[in-house]
């Protein structure tokens, strides 16, 4: 597997980039893109260099010029998010963001993003479209073609003309779709959202579950003694067989039994 080094400079240098992203004159449509690019930055690179933060950066732009993803920052950052199974990036689906946020790496991650949407390239990672850390080995990578090693990620192209600059030929969006973490907790959105990105909380309606106690007797079962005496007609039918009650949403039978389930 051949992978280029950073300290492979004369190579990386050769390296074919997709076209830089340039930040939109809508002030609106910019900051939504900036808030998506600079999450996917954070959570997935937090604790990286500024080198390994950039690139990360950089395959959220390489996805947002190729047409197999969406054309949008904030659509390529949380694709397949409303999926507990489905996101591209897992930070998106898996509860990370839910925790406080560190206020310097956070501007950190920001300033990063600001700078890739102004035109900034990372052209070490070239036209990479993945990325997945040292520690694993997804069972997607062996066909992807190696890139790159920044920090502790691996990046990735995808293979044949998917993988070449004539590819990337996809023209962004001129709007920024008002995405939010479905998986976040309610506070979290509150706290670190612009009010453009919250969800309306949805009112929690508790369906009350009715017990009704379902008298049976066997079928062709000879009316029991206890019947025709003086007992209520509840405890006669209580001894003909068993009771079967409902509670808590579970079905309980008692007396008469044998033991055997059906």
């Amino acid at each position: 597997m051949r992978i280029f080094f950073l300290s492979s400079v004369a190579l990386l240098s050769a390296v074919p980039s997709a076209a830089p992203a340039f930040a939109s004159s809508d002030s609106a449509v910019n900051e939504r893109a900036l808030e998506c690019l600079a999450q996917a930055v954070y959570y997935e690179a937090r604790s990286e260099s500024e080198d390994g933060q950039r690139a990360v950066a950089q395959v959220v732009l390489n996805r947002m010029r190729h047409p197999a993803y969406p054309n949008s920052v904030c659509g390529v950052v949380y694709q397949g998010s409303e999926r507990a199974t489905g996101c591209q990036f897992t930070f998106t689906c898996d509860g990370s963001m839910s925790a406080a946020i560190e206020p310097y790496a956070w501007e950190r991650a920001r300033r990063i993003a600001a700078a890739a949407l102004r035109g900034s390239v990372y052209r070490p990672v070239g036209l990479a479209t993945n990325y997945h850390t040292t520690a694993i080995s997804p069972y997607w990578a062996p066909s992807l073609v190696p890139q790159a090693v920044v920090g502790a990620h691996i990046f990735y192209r995808r293979p044949g003309r998917g993988g070449t600059l004539d590819a990337f030929s996809q023209a962004p969006s001129e709007d920024e779709p008002d995405a939010a973490p479905i998986y976040a907790s309610p506070q979290r959105q509150e706290r670190q959202r612009p009010a453009r990105f919250r969800y309306a909380a949805m009112p929690l309606v508790e369906i009350p579950v009715i017990e009704r106690p379902v008298l049976f007797r066997t079928i062709g079962g000879a009316r029991p003694a206890a019947a025709t005496s003086r007992a209520s007609p509840r405890r006669a039918a209580v001894a003909a067989g068993p009771r079967v009650m409902m509670q808590g949403g579970v079905r309980v039978s008692r007396g008469g039994g044998t033991g055997a389930a059906n």
